[in-house]
């Protein structure tokens, strides 16, 4: 039922819910007046409506309340809505009680209500799936986005620990360039205070393999145009049957005896194609003095393929070489002594073979020629 007062006289008055918002007249005013759209009332005695506007706050049972009849709310009866009034989610069940309806209209009413009962229990039924269906969807996106954030600060945090480690490697090798540079240049600028001229080493490397390459060609070619023959020793031992043996006598003049004998007189042939890689030193060497075997220049002499000696006491000589060859021949007498000096052509021959070809010859008398041995020769050597 729905409870209002009249706007004019202030009359209470009831009306069935169906009524609601409809046109009815005032039983006391008999003034027409318009019934208040249906709002539900939660009320422990009565489960009646009332209209806010307009409704008071009274029990079912109190005095002064007006039911309106069906006369007086006949002239809206065309007007009134079929539908029932749902108000804060309840359907609103009325009775039709003071009023004679039909039970058809009542039926439908019914049947209204429980269709709306139904439908709004489905309604909050699929309102609850769809929150939670919404829910879960914000929460997996907050979830995803949480771990799309973390993974992207992870990337962040491992290209940044790259950048510093590459900034660390550059500084470092900027630092050592720069560091290599400072000592280039100090080695240049020493090397101008001192009027040096600074060379790369790759040039050097390239400098020692190149005089390395010209040094062995220089013996290859020498060896191939020159061959070493074997020493005298060399060669018994190996059997070599072209040696020969190059003997002779040794005496010179004197104002009593036209021919003395030149006893100890120096005797040497030395090989005009073999020239020692260094010069002979004089010492232990000369006219007069005994020939020792174990000297360096005696060893060096015989190696080349020549031979050293002295006059016997009948003044004679015998030495042993390889035939075929052509030899310097040198005499030094070690009785007689030179009334000139030595020629400058001589000296200069003797150069080739000893540091110091003067002091060999000592101002003595002597020969030197050049021989050609073949055969077994026999000599005088005669100095006047």
């Amino acid at each position: 039922m729905i409870k209002f007062n009249c706007p004019h006289c202030q009359q209470a008055l009831r009306v069935p819910v169906s009524r609601a918002d409809t046109e009815a007249t005032c039983p006391g005013c008999q003034t027409q007046i318009r019934v208040p759209p249906a709002i539900a009332v939660e009320s422990a005695d009565d489960n009646a409506i009332a209209a806010p506007p307009v409704v008071q706050a009274a029990d079912d049972e109190g005095d002064g309340i007006v039911d309106l009849t069906n006369s007086q709310l006949q002239s809206s009866t065309a007007a009134a809505p079929e539908a029932e009034q749902i108000v804060s989610g309840t359907v609103v069940d009325f009775a039709a009680d003071d009023l004679n309806q039909d039970s058809y209209q009542a039926g439908q009413v019914d049947q209204a209500c429980h269709a709306d009962g139904v439908s709004e229990e489905s309604e909050s039924s699929f309102s609850a799936s769809a929150d939670e269906q919404h829910e879960s969807a914000v929460s997996d996106a907050e979830a995803a986005n949480e771990s799309n954030h973390r993974n992207q600060r992870e990337l962040l945090k491992d290209r940044r620990r790259k950048v510093e480690v590459s900034s660390k490697v550059f500084e470092d090798l900027a630092d050592r360039v720069a560091e290599d540079t400072l000592a280039d240049t100090n080695v240049i600028s020493h090397r101008r205070t001192q009027e040096q001229l600074g060379v790369a080493r790759s040039n050097l490397y390239l400098f020692g393999v190149l005089i390395l390459f010209v040094a062995l060609t220089s013996f290859w070619l020498g060896t191939m145009m020159n061959p070493t023959r074997p020493s005298q020793s060399e060669a018994e031992i190996a059997g070599v049957e072209d040696y020969v043996n190059f003997e002779g006598r040794v005496t010179f003049r004197t104002e009593d005896d036209p021919e003395a004998v030149d006893e100890a007189a120096l005797v040497m042939l030395l090989p005009q194609d073999s020239l020692p890689s260094e010069k002979f030193i004089e010492n232990g060497i000369g006219a007069g003095l005994e020939v020792d075997e174990s000297l360096p220049t005696v060893q060096e002499i015989r190696r080349l393929g020549g031979d050293i000696t002295t006059a016997g006491a009948e003044g004679r000589f015998t030495m042993k070489v390889a035939s075929g060859n052509y030899y310097y021949l040198l005499v030094v007498s070690a009785q007689k002594p030179s009334a000139e000096p030595p020629e400058e052509a001589d000296l200069e021959s003797l150069g080739a073979y000893f540091n110091s070809p003067a002091r060999l010859l000592d101002g003595k008398t002597y020969r030197w020629s050049q021989e050609v041995v073949n055969t077994h020769r026999d000599i005088r050597v005669y100095h006047r």
